[in-house]
């Protein structure tokens, strides 16, 4: 039975399982992009080995979303529309999720989201689910252990001006206001920005004893190094994007020291730990543990069609009724609104890699 879709109908076939996967190949976030395809494709291969889907074979449509907000919008349509594809894997930039909500809700196509901003699953799209940690855990996190850990109490925050970084920054000042840690200063940027000397010295100068950084990759590694540059004035504790590996691979020795969260710490557990060993033999290099949660969400993604069948709707309820599911990134139960991971990790960096200080579990509000 086909199930009706704007612009045809899923693409129905006997030996295949269409799945739509959006990556940004090209632009500003093509680095990220790389790491997540050979994530995905590793799962592919090995799903696929194992004899697939319901004795299907999974073929997995790729689309570049050109790391714009247009070329995510592009990028769905063409998926859904002109591929036909049962389900699909997005976005890791919050924006671009938020971009494309409407589209995904009119559409009913089951989609895997790995952005991080908290009102993602809270706008009443049911056919949302997150695989990454919420930054409400995140932010939770941060305050806590420089509360508790640090014992520090004057925060200053440094964020991107997108959904992500602003999201971000109101969360971890939520947070320290009910832990009554002062935020003595509060300064944003717009990605793809070079010079962050003068932010940087406000937070300085207005008494910031640790840096909540809420910002991309490549804005991060531009901060790290502009940060050693006045002198590290305060402690430097990051969102994700400071430790993900392209980010380290161009900050280098500036990233040496600084605390960050990160989804979990390669090793973490036995699942991660075969995952690194599969894609160590796979590609010769270690993976970047901010693009496992595509191999995550392929894997899942599976399990459920596996469950329900090529409908729709069945495969979403199979999803929401995952419960303790054994990832990569943690444990996987998805709530009624479509958060499957609630894990983080505070790690710092230490000989170019993230190093494990301490796992925090905290369920979503």
């Amino acid at each position: 039975m086909a199930v009706a879709v704007f612009g045809g109908d899923i693409a129905r076939a006997a030996d295949e399982i269409r799945i739509g996967y959006t990556p940004s190949l090209t632009g500003g976030r093509a680095g990220q992009g790389a790491h997540e395809v050979k994530a995905i494709r590793l799962a592919l291969r090995q799903i696929n080995a194992a004899g697939g889907v319901n004795g299907k074979k999974i073929n997995l449509i790729i689309v570049d979303n050109q790391s714009t907000i247009p070329g995510a919008q592009a990028a769905v349509q063409k998926v859904v529309e002109q591929e036909r594809v049962l389900a699909l894997i997005s976005f890791i930039i919050s924006a671009q999720v938020l971009a494309v909500s409407d589209a995904i809700k009119n559409y009913g196509i089951p989609t895997f989201v790995g952005g991080t901003n908290v009102a993602i699953t809270r706008r009443g799209n049911p056919w949302l689910f997150r695989i990454r940690p919420d930054d409400s855990i995140a932010a939770r996190a941060m305050v806590k252990y420089i509360d508790e850990d640090m014992k520090l109490r004057r925060i200053g925050i440094l964020h991107d001006s997108d959904a992500f970084g602003v999201g971000g920054a109101d969360l971890v000042e939520q947070a320290a206001k009910e832990r009554g840690i002062a935020i003595v200063g509060r300064e944003k940027h717009a990605s793809g920005e070079t010079d962050y000397t003068a932010r940087l010295l406000s937070l300085r100068d207005a008494g910031a004893e640790v840096m909540v950084a809420y910002s991309h990759e490549k804005d991060a590694a531009w901060i790290q190094q502009q940060y050693r540059q006045i002198g590290s004035p305060f402690k430097y504790l990051g969102s994700p994007g400071s430790q993900m590996k392209s980010t380290l691979d161009l900050s280098k020795e500036a990233a040496e020291g600084i605390y960050a969260i990160a989804d979990f710490v390669p090793g973490q557990s036995e699942v991660n730990k075969k995952y690194a060993e599969a894609y160590k033999k796979e590609y010769n290099e270690d993976y970047d543990a901010s693009c496992a949660w595509v191999y995550d969400a392929l894997n899942i993604l599976a399990q459920a069609i596996k469950t329900a069948g090529e409908d729709r709707a069945k495969i979403r309820e199979a999803i929401l009724a995952i419960k303790g599911y054994q990832g990569v990134l943690g444990t996987f139960s998805f709530t009624p609104n479509g958060d499957g991971c609630h894990e983080v990790s505070i790690v710092q960096i230490e000989q170019g890699k993230p190093k494990l200080l301490k796992a925090v579990s905290v369920e979503t509000k």
